[in-house]
């Protein structure tokens, strides 16, 4: 038995399900469309660029669920993955899940992109566990606010390090981790078989240089 650990942007999907969330908000007039899309904009390059506070963020991404009670953003949530998610999923990525699902392995997505947002596609995928940044829900009501430490650079190791912990995962073999972004390379040192898919041009060259292992999944 192994871990397999999945990036869930530009890895099981092709696209960032955080910027077309944006994207989607600003499409249906559930925010400032001139506003959002500029920020959005602007922290999806910091993003690529990995110069990202994922603080700010949070602050910026999570202000739009305080507008609207749960069911409504349940609502929401289902026709942005059905209009921008369903479109971009990866049939490769399908196969490769189904793979270690195959092989009884334990699986996780580990995404930066909220828990509420990236909940929706743990599902499609049928992956039970999912590690992402967490917007804190309280009364059942968002507050706008980070509950936690973001799970990005770092601080998916943090997450990994704690769920292996809390879950008492002890008999396994291998912790693969698949991922397209240099945004992950911490994580990747730290998993035993990490794995780069459809790598952006850093992680391209980190992977070559520590041979690391890099395939496609378009």
């Amino acid at each position: 038995m192994n871990i397999a650990l999945f990036d869930l942007d530009n890895t099981l999907i092709e696209g960032d399900s955080d910027h077309e969330w944006g994207n989607f908000l600003v499409e249906n007039n559930y925010v400032d469309p001139v506003f959002y899309e500029r920020e959005n904009n602007k922290f999806f390059e910091q993003y690529k660029k990995g110069t990202l506070c994922p603080k700010e963020f949070a602050l910026f991404s999570y202000e739009p669920l305080t507008k609207y009670d749960y069911k409504t953003l349940l609502e929401i949530r289902k026709r942005f993955f059905n209009e921008k998610i369903t479109p971009l999923v990866l049939p490769k990525a399908i196969d490769l899940v189904n793979h270690h699902k195959q092989n009884n392995d334990i699986l996780a997505i580990v995404t930066s992109t909220n828990s509420f947002i990236s909940r929706i596609s743990a599902d499609f995928f049928g992956i039970n566990h999912l590690l992402a940044s967490e917007p804190e829900f309280k009364n059942n009501k968002f507050t706008g606010k980070l509950q936690g430490e973001p799970c990005f650079q770092i601080g998916k190791v943090t997450k990994v390090k704690e769920w292996i912990k809390i879950n008492k995962i002890s008999d396994f073999q291998e912790i693969f981790f698949y991922t397209d972004s240099h945004n992950d390379i911490e994580l990747m040192e730290f998993c035993t078989h990490p794995v780069a898919v459809d790598p952006d041009e850093i992680l391209r060259k980190t992977s070559i240089t520590n041979r690391w292992e890099i395939i496609s999944l378009k």
